[in-house]
């Protein structure tokens, strides 16, 4: 595991064949390798992201998977080996734009508009808001983090990493938010709340 900063890696955007599909993904380059992004943490969980990166890929492993962690502006991300996949575009995390390999440069496709991203979500047809039980207490008015990947992965045609990515940015906008403000957005069972429903009647809810 090396822990470095954004500007000693080069980002891109990219893809692979598995299992005969196009799967593409946020990636980088470090030393001639190509990891692929897990995770996102906020900035001051970087103790965080070292403990699941051990847990997760260096102890109890028959094989220890190379690991980086990458401090970003406002953010530490968790990235693991895969030469699998190849890039396609690079990438400016800071200005939200890739560089096509013609030099042209694009709209990050992430970088959606947020509130019509948030209507969609919270609308009808978006992620089920209700009362869900955690740990013996009740909390109105909220989804699941996965509930709501699910949602973006299926109706932006975007992968799991890059929706996990984009919920944070709905946090960090402070249009959602976690029930007890404990959590980055993560792609888990974990209770989310839009700001908008905070002081909502409980009456409206169902419990589920």
């Amino acid at each position: 595991m090396l822990i470095l900063d954004a500007n000693q890696v080069q980002y891109y955007q990219v893809s692979a064949e598995i299992a005969g599909q196009i799967k593409k993904a946020s990636g980088l380059t470090y030393q001639g390798n190509v990891f692929i992004k897990v995770k996102s943490y906020l900035e001051e969980e970087l103790d965080n992201a070292i403990k699941e990166c051990r847990e997760q890929y260096l102890d109890n492993q028959a094989i220890e998977i190379p690991t980086l962690i990458i401090k970003e502006k406002k953010a530490v991300t968790l990235w693991i080996e895969d030469n699998r996949f190849k890039p396609i575009q690079s990438f400016d995390p800071i200005n939200d734009t890739v560089m096509q390999t013609g030099g042209n440069i694009q709209t990050n496709p992430l970088n959606f508009n947020l509130i019509k991203v948030a209507d969609q979500l919270k609308g009808k047809q978006g992620v089920k808001i209700k009362t869900r039980r955690s740990k013996l207490k009740l909390y109105h008015h909220c989804f699941l983090g996965n509930d709501a990947v699910d949602w973006l992965v299926e109706n932006l045609k975007i992968s799991r990493t890059e929706a996990v990515n984009l919920g944070q940015k709905l946090i960090d906008k402070k249009i959602i938010h976690h029930v007890s403000d404990e959590h980055s957005f993560k792609d888990e069972q974990l209770c989310y709340r839009f700001y908008q429903d905070e002081n909502k009647s409980i009456w409206t809810d169902k419990i589920i």
